[in-house]
């Protein structure tokens, strides 16, 4: 008996100990919660700016506790672990993991990234890495703003807009150049912000440039419409005196359609082709890691694999006069993206780091210096 009464214990302080930290989305959790009739204290570890109301939860934690007690048989007070709540931590989010839906309607969350391509070689069919001069690609450069909304409590809109230019390897510069946009909504399944389930659904609209290229480096969209779905776990726990955060995801990019191609594409043709090209499904999975420092630095870490299935291409190219009939391999990548985060408030943060392709086949391998603001309002 006493056993199982160690081990509830021990079960309800980890519990206990996940959530964790930012007022602004405590505040919201709280609320729901009241709505909801739980008793749970769910402080959130997202970004924040209101102040949190430590008093009051402490006395409504310490009510249900005398109640449960009332209610259990007597057990010595020495064989009860305390509660550990984790430190009040303020996260900026590491570099590539995605996040939950918000947890208040009308609140905003923007985070303007700048990230550099430098190519580092490519990855053959059997993972061995190229490294002579060229075989990486273009360099690169992009700027891309995280938007996301709330529309209910458990309901958000993200909106990731894109430019981006690339130089170098014997050709022409590309200019500056809108990608495809993703438009995403995120429904949260869990009435907390941490620990949560969020799962997403969207659509890739085809607004970048794919074909009549000047040369293959203009080349930034698909030309067509895509599904976007997945889905995105996200809980809290202590690390000896210290916060950490850590996230799970799956994400799928599906294709709906072919598209009309003509002369230099983004899909590999020359000038004088002209035909159709169907794009794969494409995505990635992985996860992060964020361990607090301080309350304001944080080291984070995101270990995530992106994959592509084949593309393929069939029509005739009018200059060699050939028929055309092409399709590429799967190719993949494993990454590692360390991160430093500093946070100025709860609710202002920033992030500045490094993705690192360490494995592959198929694809070209480009280190990516990063650098990010985050904010919400």
């Amino acid at each position: 008996m006493k056993k199982s009464v160690r081990y509830a214990a021990l079960l309800s302080s980890l519990f206990a100990g996940t959530y964790g930290v930012s007022a602004k989305l405590y505040a919201a959790d709280a609320a729901i919660a009241a709505n909801a009739g739980s008793q749970t204290d769910d402080k959130s570890v997202k970004k924040t700016g209101k102040a949190a109301q430590p008093a009051k939860a402490t006395a409504m934690s310490g009510t249900a506790s005398h109640e449960a007690a009332a209610q259990q048989p007597v057990v010595s007070i020495a064989e009860k672990p305390g509660p550990k709540p984790l430190p009040e931590q303020w996260y900026t989010g590491s570099l590539y993991s995605p996040s939950p839906a918000l947890p208040t309607p009308g609140m905003i969350a923007v985070e303007p990234y700048v990230a550099a391509g430098l190519p580092a070689g490519a990855f053959d069919s059997n993972g061995h890495l190229n490294t002579m001069k060229g075989a990486g690609g273009q360099h690169s450069i992009s700027q891309f703003s995280l938007a996301k909304y709330g529309i209910t409590n458990h309901l958000s809109i993200y909106l990731l807009p894109t430019y981006s230019y690339s130089w170098g390897n014997h050709t022409k510069h590309s200019g500056l150049k809108f990608n495809d946009l993703p438009v995403e909504f995120q429904y949260r399944l869990t009435p907390h912000y941490t620990p949560s389930i969020t799962l997403y659904f969207g659509v890739n609209t085809p607004t970048g440039d794919y074909k009549n290229l000047s040369n293959a480096s203009e080349g930034v969209g698909q030309g067509v419409w895509a599904l976007r779905y997945g889905v995105h776990s996200q809980f809290a726990l202590p690390f000896f005196k210290h916060a950490m955060r850590i996230r799970l995801w799956a994400q799928v990019r599906h294709p709906v359609a072919s598209t009309k191609l003509r002369n230099i594409t983004s899909y590999g043709t020359e000038k004088g082709f002209v035909g159709r090209g169907h794009a794969g499904p494409y995505g990635n999975d992985g996860g992060s890691v964020e361990l607090g420092i301080t309350k304001k630095w944080v080291f984070a870490l995101d270990l995530y694999h992106t994959w592509s299935s084949s593309n393929s291409v069939n029509g005739y190219n009018r200059y060699s006069k050939q028929y055309i009939h092409s399709r590429t391999g799967w190719s993949g990548a494993f990454n590692v993206g360390p991160g430093i985060e500093y946070n100025w408030t709860s609710s202002v943060g920033g992030i500045v780091g490094v993705i690192l392709p360490v494995a592959g086949h198929n694809t070209s391998r480009s280190i990516s210096p990063q650098a990010a603001v985050f904010a919400v309002f």
